[in-house]
């Protein structure tokens, strides 16, 4: 008889951990928002280039374009430079030639809003933020309202397009 109470203790006491585990998993996991706000910032850090920054760290930064990004990514930032479809490895070249006209450039966004579209489709409304000094010694300082859209490829978010709409002029 104590056997079998012991047995039944014993698998309620599993059961108990086996539900509160799995609780546990599905309220601390990354939501799709959660997700997308990563991919976001990721590509927000991967343009940012410190005074320091050596040649080697850049170029593993622009290697993190693959992940981040579709493999055809449609933009229109009214600028030769970053305009029309790109591959991945187009854009890390494009990427690489925007960072070496710069010493230092932060690039950062505000007021981000998420709109996931199941199964696979989202989008992001949001004002990105460009300071910089170019290797010439010039600053500048942009501020541009973005549309941005993602696809859920690979179980990760990329952004398939972003479109950005001039806000300030000078």
């Amino acid at each position: 008889m104590k056997l079998n109470k012991r047995i039944l203790i014993s698998a309620i006491l599993v059961l108990v951990l086996a539900a509160g585990g799995a609780a546990a998993w599905y309220f601390l996991r990354d939501s799709d928002e959660v997700k997308i706000r990563r991919t976001l910032r990721d590509l927000c850090s991967l343009a940012t280039k410190g005074s320091g920054e050596k040649a080697a760290s850049g170029l593993l930064k622009i290697r993190q374009v693959e992940s981040l990004f579709a493999p055809r990514c449609h933009f229109n930032f009214k600028h030769e430079m970053f305009s029309g479809e790109l591959s991945d490895t187009e854009i890390a070249s494009t990427l690489a030639r925007f960072r070496a006209l710069f010493s230092t450039v932060s690039v950062k966004m505000r007021g981000l809003e998420i709109t996931v579209e199941p199964p696979d489709a989202a989008s992001a409304v949001f004002t990105g933020i460009l300071e910089g000094r170019m290797k010439d010694g010039r600053t500048v300082s942009e501020v541009r309202d973005l549309f941005c859209s993602l696809k859920r490829i690979d179980d990760r978010w990329k952004v398939d397009r972003i479109t950005v709409r001039e806000v300030l002029e000078m």
